[in-house]
């Protein structure tokens, strides 16, 4: 029996479908990611979990213990919304004993509780102050702080970073993991952020149009995309239909092809194109397009009519290569995904 089990859940809004039939199961101590365009139905699902939207048909079960007619108060269940909510007129203590104080705690073990947990974020210098003094990741961590101190069966985090910069989104999110691998918490988090789920999520579910398309392992998503949509969504692939592939490398597959941008090379003249193996396959490009993303540089590329995505390593001894440049590139059968 999985920790949280999720069987048909189904939610409609004035006769319009936000999710039908949603089957999931997630492990104690695991992460789980729903990650998905806007309007696909994940945070109405996350909100449905902590008790906050009622579905019109399903189970759903945490610990072996049917939810689904239960309070929000009664489920266990803590919850990091996209905004922090904190207590404008209480400290980072304060607002950490709050709900420890609600649950009628003995003091002792209240000031055990939150002087933890203040050490164990990184705020106990800031302990004493407001939320009004705070950076924003402060008070992002502050929100996740409050919630983890009740000690939830459960915790749902429903994009807790989409306010922060980019930098502090990237240090966050590494704490977030550093955490729940140290406290062994179960999660369901929300986002938008293909990246952000990849590197956070144990098991990540992809939704789209209210129904869950694919769940897997982040190497599983990235690598193996189980549709066409779902390619298009995570990782950022060419999506190359079999008369483009004929156009493109004369050759007649009978499915599509979704090829990561990372997986076309260039290929050297210096070396000649002799020595190319009998199980990849080769075209000229026209460099259009060249944008630097930091430790990569994404190169847009036209075979013929076909716009192309081509990442490679922005080392320091490589010179870019010129727009309207003419290259020839490779692509490995074994880099090639059919979907």
């Amino acid at each position: 029996m999985s920790f949280v089990e999720m069987r048909g859940l189904t939610k409609r809004f004035d006769g319009v479908m936000v999710f039908d039939s949603i089957d999931l199961d997630i492990e104690q101590g695991e992460m789980c990611v729903l990650v998905g365009p806007s309007g696909c139905g994940k945070t109405t699902l996350l909100r449905s979990i902590a008790g906050l939207v009622q579905p019109d048909a399903g189970t759903l079960l945490l610990a072996g213990r049917d939810i689904i007619s239960l309070q929000p108060k009664d489920r266990g269940i803590g919850m990091v919304m996209q905004h922090y909510a904190l207590f404008p007129n209480m400290t980072i203590e304060q607002n950490l004993a709050f709900g420890l104080q609600q649950k009628r705690l003995e003091k002792t073990e209240i000031r055990r509780r939150v002087g933890a947990m203040v050490e164990l974020m990184g705020l106990k210098e800031r302990a004493k102050a407001r939320p009004q003094q705070l950076s924003g990741g402060q008070k992002q961590r502050v929100a996740l702080a409050r919630a983890l101190v009740l000690e939830p069966h459960l915790l749902l985090l429903d994009e807790p970073m989409s306010a922060l910069d980019a930098q502090i989104r990237k240090r966050l999110r590494d704490e977030l993991k550093r955490l729940q691998r140290e406290l062994g918490f179960t999660a369901v988090m929300v986002t938008h952020d293909q990246e952000e789920a990849l590197v956070i999520g144990d098991r990540i579910a992809v939704m789209q149009s209210g129904k869950l398309a694919q769940i897997g392992s982040p190497h599983d998503i990235y690598g193996r995309p189980a549709s066409e949509a779902v390619a298009a969504f995570i990782g950022d692939f060419n999506i190359l239909p079999p008369p483009t592939i004929e156009r493109i490398f004369n050759h007649r597959p009978a499915t599509s092809w979704a090829v990561h941008p990372e997986a076309l090379d260039i290929i050297d003249p210096a070396n000649g194109n002799g020595d190319a193996p009998t199980t990849a396959f080769e075209t000229s490009v026209i460099v259009s397009g060249v944008k630097l993303l930091g430790a990569v540089v994404r190169y847009s590329l036209q075979a013929g009519s076909v716009p192309l995505k081509m990442d490679v390593l922005n080392r320091p001894s490589a010179s870019l290569l010129p727009i309207g440049s003419a290259v020839r590139i490779r692509l490995h059968a074994a880099d090639i995904r059919e979907i």
